[in-house]
């Protein structure tokens, strides 16, 4: 899995993500019995968040590979061979699901699709198997007023920022809790939540008893509305 986020604030959008990507093994034994490895396989540098013509970005959650090929393979391709300069949110979010249909019908993936036309902030979060489930694939994200939606192991963040409630005997009492204030952030602010969210994370799951899903270099993509750039972004190295 991963962890995902897009923020809208007044001055722009940003985007996140981490780079960790966990697999298992599966392996027989002469006693007949199989076991699983879960996590076994494990990578740092897997691109998650993507840049479309400067002004469009993707990021990209759920099934990490599909026959073997990793994700980022398939989105690089359908980058470079299905958007062009007059490609919108709109159009970008439904060649998609059109794309990754026709490659297995039956895939767990998510995106954030997040970006600029005429002027205004759209963002469209795209759940691939609800169209299994009869639900809408595409659901558009009311981009009209700041705030953030983020998707894949969002559980840490959530217990963090959900109000808490003490049961006494039949009464549920709530624990003093502070809303946060999306309408005052700068993109500084954005950028700094967006690193703390997955970053939390991150070092949260260090601690339990669980498969490390989100680790690795965060990346983070702003988006303004006559440009984009990387505040951080992963490169080769030797």
């Amino acid at each position: 899995m991963s962890l995902i986020i897009a923020i809208n604030t007044y001055e722009g959008i940003v985007m996140a993500s981490d780079s960790r990507s966990t697999g298992s093994l599966t392996q027989a034994y002469p006693d007949g019995s199989i076991r699983h490895a879960l996590g076994s396989q494990i990578t740092d540098t897997t691109y998650k968040t993507f840049l479309i013509n400067d002004k469009i970005g993707i990021s990209t959650c759920g099934d990490g590979s599909i026959n073997g090929i990793p994700i980022s393979k398939y989105i690089e391709h359908f980058i470079s061979e299905k958007t062009n300069q007059e490609s919108t949110i709109e159009t970008i979010s439904q060649d998609l699901v059109t794309f990754f249909d026709s490659i297995a019908p039956c895939l767990n993936l998510h995106f954030l699709v997040a970006g600029y036309q005429d002027y205004k902030i759209f963002i469209n979060h795209i759940k691939l198997e609800n169209k299994n489930a009869g639900l809408p694939v595409i659901e558009k994200i009311n981009s009209g007023s700041p705030g953030a939606v983020w998707d894949g192991e969002f559980l840490i963040l959530s217990k963090l920022l959900t109000p808490m409630y003490i049961k006494n005997q039949d009464d549920y009492i709530p624990l003093p809790s502070n809303v946060i204030n999306w309408q005052y952030f700068t993109l500084q602010d954005a950028i700094d939540f967006a690193k703390y969210a997955i970053d939390v994370t991150i070092k949260t799951m260090a601690f339990q008893n669980c498969v490390k899903t989100v680790g690795g270099p965060i990346d983070i993509l702003v988006i303004k509305h006559d440009r984009a750039f990387w505040i951080a972004h992963k490169e080769l190295h030797e």
